[in-house]
């Protein structure tokens, strides 16, 4: 799938026209979701449904040393360097709250034993944390998010900065939730394998599926084999490990992607610590996410994303996307895709610059297991603007065939 992004700066404007444009644009989400969330209630797969996040913890530490030392001496020249680090994760996913932090930290040093030229010692800082936590109407309601990313940069590098930290904050609510649903599409296909397609039977694998990321941090190198065990007995029959690992890892077994639900958002991003002379109102941030799966084969899924620069003169974005996928069999699968982007740019004394596209994308997929494969892709990318570029359609075609 293209992705098109126009970021082409922009003339005269104020913060008024940004404002207007973003009530104009909060009332159509308005409306685009209410529409969404009735024919949620009325399309909805109960299998999809009610399938929720997986709950899990881990935590990982980590120390590196990427040429921990070198030291290199000829004569009268001795040269030695040194690179350390480590990294901390948690993550903790449940399903009324999400929470994730971390840190890292890296020093260098270099002396190269030449003369007239200095030793150098760099050491970079950098801290991150997410949290998302459902206040209201359960799992599936009103929430408050938060992320945070810090860094910080010290030592030779940073003697002639201004700005050695910046501090990232994103703030903001919304209602609904999406959650991703795949598991259950690539459960009910090891369940269908092995002969039992019970809501309870696939809803067992899928929930171990669902952890699959804290596999790798609780198991370490017994991972692997923890995983597709634990899915072999969430579908009744231990001895099929190695059945279920070929229809979770072979090609021919084309899964797409399936989510459930809806959800809307607003929240405001911008940078706390920078430099002095650095203004900035920040960004304000909406969103809308809307998946619906149609069947145990279909998937319709868009989402709506605006973003207003707060200052004067600022850049206002918007992009509107909408996907569909059909999987014929458990081998061939069908994807198309619609992007629509928006970028509008003020400046002072010049004239608004304006950049519009459209993006449309089909791919089709069948595979044959060891025998053949065939990908047949269409792409279409159409400037909007007067003045734009000619439109661009690329046809692609895949085809393998195993001979013997």
């Amino acid at each position: 799938m293209y992705i098109l992004r126009p970021m082409i700066k922009t003339a005269t404007n104020n913060l008024i026209f940004n404002l207007t444009k973003g009530e104009i644009m909060m009332k159509s989400l308005l409306k685009i979701s209410t529409m969404l969330l009735i024919s949620g209630f009325i399309f909805a797969d109960g299998a999809y449904d009610s399938y929720d996040i997986p709950s899990f913890e881990y935590k990982t530490l980590q120390i590196n040393g990427n040429d921990l030392l070198d030291f290199h001496s000829q004569g009268d020249v001795t040269s030695m360097s040194v690179d350390v680090g480590a990294a901390y994760n948690f993550m903790s996913q449940s399903a009324g709250a999400n929470c994730s932090y971390g840190g890292s930290f890296d020093f260098d040093m270099d002396d190269t034993g030449v003369e007239g030229e200095d030793a150098t010692s760099n050491f970079d800082i950098g801290l991150n944390g997410s949290m998302e936590k459902y206040l209201v109407g359960g799992n599936k309601g009103l929430f408050a998010y938060g992320d945070a990313d810090f860094s910080m940069m010290g030592g030779t590098q940073a003697e002639d900065v201004d700005d050695t930290m910046d501090l990232w904050l994103d703030i903001g609510a919304g209602y609904g939730r999406v959650v991703n649903a795949r598991p259950v599409a690539q459960a009910y296909a090891i369940a269908d394998a092995l002969g039992d397609t019970s809501d309870e039977t696939v809803m067992a694998i899928a929930a171990v599926i669902g952890a699959a990321g804290s596999y790798s941090s609780i198991h370490k190198d017994d991972a692997m084999e923890a995983y597709y065990n634990d899915i072999a007995a969430a579908a009744g029959d231990p001895t099929a490990a190695m059945k279920v690992m070929k229809i979770m890892t072979s090609p021919a077994y084309n899964i797409t992607d399936r989510a459930t639900g809806y959800s809307v958002s607003a929240g405001l991003i911008n940078n706390y610590m920078r430099a002095e002379d650095d203004e900035d109102s920040g960004d304000l941030n909406i969103g809308a996410d809307y998946a619906m799966p149609i069947g145990m084969d279909m998937q319709l899924m868009a989402s709506f994303d605006y973003g207003m620069g707060l200052n004067e003169f600022d850049t206002t974005t918007m992009e509107l996307e909408a996907g569909f996928s059909m999987a014929h069999s458990y081998n061939w699968a069908t994807t198309a895709s619609f992007t629509y982007a928006n970028s509008t740019t003020t400046a002072d004394l010049v004239d608004d610059v304006t950049s519009s596209g459209v993006v449309l994308g089909v791919s089709t997929t069948k595979a044959i297991l060891n025998t053949c494969s065939v990908t047949g892709g269409f792409g279409y990318v159409m400037d909007l603007e007067d003045d734009g570029a000619d439109p661009i359609m690329d046809l692609d075609v895949t085809f393998t065939y195993w001979v013997f």
